[in-house]
């Protein structure tokens, strides 16, 4: 029988959350205005595979070994502590000028209210369709954190978020 291997910032969530059912309830409540849609069936499968718990560590404001020590506790999973803390945020820390230049919107706050379908297809195919100088807003009602992953692994995209209410996030995304 082969050891299960130990949990990292670069594990998904989907692992963690297989190994107890506590887990789910624990990362909840690190945020519940984010989290507390992983308790619908379609939300965690859409949600927990593409989110690391380094990921969860940085939009909770949790230090990652905290969140990786306290999953070992309710589930007896083995902890590989992290030497760094894992941060992926905006390109930018001001608002620049370019969001203003938005040409074109994607707006999820309908499919966030019914708490159904998958942001990742329609998001991602108007960033690739970006062309150099164009800018997408995005009407979320959660900041987008999962997304700054993959923009980042993506050359010559920028982006910058803002809350503008307690139910709405707008990151505006430009390919330079």
């Amino acid at each position: 029988m082969t050891t299960p291997s130990p949990i990292s910032a670069t594990t998904k969530l989907a692992k963690a959350l297989e190994l107890h059912p506590d887990v789910l309830e624990y990362i909840i409540s690190l945020d519940p205005h984010d989290f507390e849609r992983l308790r619908l069936p379609v939300m965690r499968k859409l949600m927990s595979p593409r989110i690391s718990l380094g990921r969860i560590a940085t939009m909770t404001g949790t230090p990652i070994n905290t969140l990786l020590k306290q999953i070992a506790v309710l589930s007896g999973a083995t902890v590989e502590l992290s030497t760094t803390e894992v941060v992926s945020t905006p390109s930018s820390s001001e608002r620049p000028a370019w969001v203003a230049n938005a040409t074109r919107t994607v707006n999820l706050l309908p499919m966030d209210e019914m708490l159904t379908g998958d942001p990742m297809p329609p998001v991602m195919l108007e960033v690739k369709k970006l062309k150099p100088g164009e800018v997408l807003l995005i009407r979320h009602r959660w900041e987008s954190q999962p997304f700054y992953d993959i923009w980042a692994k993506m050359p010559g995209l920028e982006w910058f978020a803002e809350s503008v209410s307690d139910d709405e996030w707008q990151i505006w995304v430009r390919r330079q």
